[in-house]
């Protein structure tokens, strides 16, 4: 079984436009397009079960659109669509009640596109509501090299709100800090915080990413693979040059991403 907790995904007018566009700005080559239909295939054909389908409400006003799309993949057995609320937005709590009403497991944050720091008070209340209805909220973790410093999901900012909230389901993308491991390590492994380990088998050495892995605990880390900016395969065999045992590998594959989403 293997589930890739974190692939970005565009309803199909819009995909090719947003990928051509986040390419450009980043400086990446995307692996498959991002509409639903292709990466459903590209998924399928790299041994995928399951993944996380995530959008971003960039602005208040892109919320809607956002989680009507999120809602459209529900009932799916291969996919699990998340939804995205922006904290500024007049909406946001009702927003979340309609995603929760309809059964969503999860909320995506991206704080440079949002353009907010994760930290920041007029966010606190969004996530406490998240909390309250058991959503499991995944933020990029760390710098994003489409966007200059400040970093808006620096770790120590990610550690305030998650000892704010020390009963909320965080899971932090990209080893807990993309570029910056050492920091994630320093501020968050102490913390009931997940991390997933996409884009990482672009990033870092096997040896560092377990290095982190072991850090957080196998337990709390989770496959990712930010596709389609990577793949599963890249990722697997990335994984495959570490010291994992095979209970560990199928806890980081799948039992992790199982059990935080009542999947069983």
């Amino acid at each position: 079984m293997l589930i890739d907790f974190h692939a970005h995904v565009f309803p199909d007018k819009l995909a090719a436009g947003a990928v051509a566009s986040l390419a450009q700005k980043a400086g990446f080559t995307p692996f498959t397009g991002a509409s639903f239909s292709e990466m459903e295939a590209f998924m399928k054909a790299q041994g995928v079960d399951k993944f996380v389908a995530l959008n971003i409400a960039v602005s208040p006003k892109t919320e809607k659109s956002v989680n009507d799309f999120a809602l459209s993949l529900l009932g799916r057995e291969n996919v699990i669509p998340f939804g995205s609320v922006h904290p500024y937005s007049e909406n946001a709590f009702a927003e979340l009640d309609r995603l929760a009403e309809a059964g969503i497991k999860g909320i995506k944050f991206h704080n440079e596109y949002q353009n907010f720091f994760v930290d920041d008070e007029k966010a606190l209340p969004v996530y406490k509501k998240c909390v309250q209805h058991g959503f499991v909220m995944l933020f990029h973790g760390g710098a994003d090299r489409a966007f200059k410093p400040p970093v808006k999901t620096a770790p120590d900012r990610m550690r305030r709100v998650v000892d704010r909230f020390p009963c909320g389901k965080f899971v932090v993308a990209h080893l807990g800090g993309q570029d910056m491991t050492e920091e994630a390590v320093r501020c968050l492994s102490d913390t009931p915080a997940f991390i997933d380990i996409s884009f990482g088998s672009r990033c870092v050495s096997a040896e560092r990413m377990e290095e982190v892995v072991r850090a957080f605990g196998v337990e709390r880390t989770l496959f990712g693979t930010d596709c389609p900016w990577d793949t599963p395969k890249n990722t697997l065999e990335w994984l495959s040059k570490t010291s994992f045992s095979k209970e560990e590998l199928s806890r980081i594959c799948h039992i992790n991403a199982e059990k935080l989403l009542g999947l069983n």
